[in-house]
């Protein structure tokens, strides 16, 4: 039981430490933050900082994880049965809609390329082996890791315009969107 009560207290500082993070990249932008700002935010000491992240980066990309986290949860609360790109797509729209501050925080042009260079790798992991798998059935030798990088930053770009611009378009529409611009070239690549 002792050991449950640390874990809670340390679970606090570092969800602190992200809240602050992200509230003073939201007021100044990621660059001109710094871990100053952060633990004055946070109202914690600079050994407390130091004794959860590294440095400003490690803070950002810890609130990626639990991003991520939410983001994998959503997906499998969506029941999403297939890995088709477009249901990717819409499920990261909507998350990135109903957690719109957060996503601005760390996916938007205040959170720095950090994140964006981030997502996008976790992105185009995440496509490539299921377009491996459709390309070697189709017997299509079109080199799978451009495709989904391909897709990835495609899909990052309109995701940062979407954020940063606060567009009122739904996520609905905007993976719509996506998906006419998108999809003609896949559908040439994948032979369809």
């Amino acid at each position: 039981m002792n050991q449950k009560s640390p874990d809670r207290r340390i679970q606090r500082t570092r969800q602190l430490l992200q809240d602050a993070l992200i509230a003073v990249i939201l007021e100044k932008g990621y660059e001109a933050v710094t871990v100053q700002d952060v633990i004055d935010r946070a109202n914690v000491g600079r050994s407390t900082f130091y004794a959860h992240f590294q440095d400003k980066e490690d803070l950002l990309l810890s609130g990626f994880e639990h991003l991520k986290t939410e983001f994998e949860k959503h997906l499998l609360d969506a029941s999403v049965t297939s890995t088709s790109p477009w249901e990717l797509s819409l499920s990261m729209f909507q998350h990135a809609e109903g957690q719109r501050q957060l996503y601005k925080a760390l996916a938007g042009k205040q959170g720095g390329n950090v994140v964006l260079t981030y997502i996008q790798k976790y992105l185009a992991a995440y496509l490539s082996e299921h377009l491996k798998q459709q390309l070697k059935k189709r017997k299509n030798h079109f080199p799978y890791e451009i495709l989904s990088n391909y897709i990835a930053s495609s899909f990052i770009s309109l995701l940062t315009w979407w954020l940063d611009t606060d567009s009122s378009y739904s996520a609905t529409q905007m993976n719509e969107f996506y998906r006419q611009l998108v999809e003609p070239g896949v559908s040439v690549v994948m032979g369809g």
